[in-house]
């Protein structure tokens, strides 16, 4: 999410006129405002919930002089549907995927080779086959082989995918155990 520029003196005593033309109600009116803000952004589970509410009052008294020529209505209202893009804008920011750490090679290698094992041992020659075709290549390639094992098997893809996921799930307590054991 973007800061923007805090506001001049000039604009912010533009703003608290748009407010009210007494200074004191002015005040007063900004107050409130200002803390249901913080409050309605808080209610919705923000961290940064003063600094969304002033990033609001930014974007609110960037535009004064065009809301004190045009705008007609409670000026309370202008700044709820201003914070409700701001919030929008934040739960963007917040929904950027990070992308996970890089594993180490090493545990790359430790895993696969559990893993190896495990097949080995606990999986048929039949599932062994399934596994290793359902995962070879790479993007596209992958696609169109996981597409042909299903043919091959005489099932769909996304049956195929369940044999895959049920293979996976009955393996996964050897490779844990067998990572823990080679970790140490």
């Amino acid at each position: 999410m973007k800061k923007r520029e805090p506001p001049t003196p000039e604009s912010f005593e533009k703003l608290l006129l748009w407010l009210n033309a007494d200074r004191e109600k002015a005040a007063e009116i900004y107050y409130r405002i200002h803390t249901r803000l913080v409050r309605i952004f808080s209610a919705k589970g923000c961290a940064e919930a003063e600094d969304l509410a002033d990033e609001t009052v930014n974007v609110v008294t960037s535009k004064v002089d065009w809301l004190r020529e045009n705008y007609v209505g409670d000026p309370a209202r202008y700044f709820y549907g201003v914070a409700n893009k701001i919030y929008r804008e934040y739960l963007k920011s917040r929904l950027t995927p990070v992308p996970p750490p890089i594993p180490d090679k090493t545990v790359l290698e430790i895993r696969c080779g559990c893993l190896e094992k495990c097949l080995n041992e606990k999986a048929t020659a039949k599932e062994r086959e399934i596994m290793r075709g359902y995962h070879e290549g790479e993007g596209r390639a992958r696609i169109e082989n996981r597409k042909q094992l299903a043919e091959e098997l005489g099932i769909t893809v996304n049956a195929l995918r369940i044999q895959i996921c049920h293979l996976q799930a009955r393996m996964r307590p050897c490779v844990e155990k067998c990572f823990q054991k080679l970790e140490r």
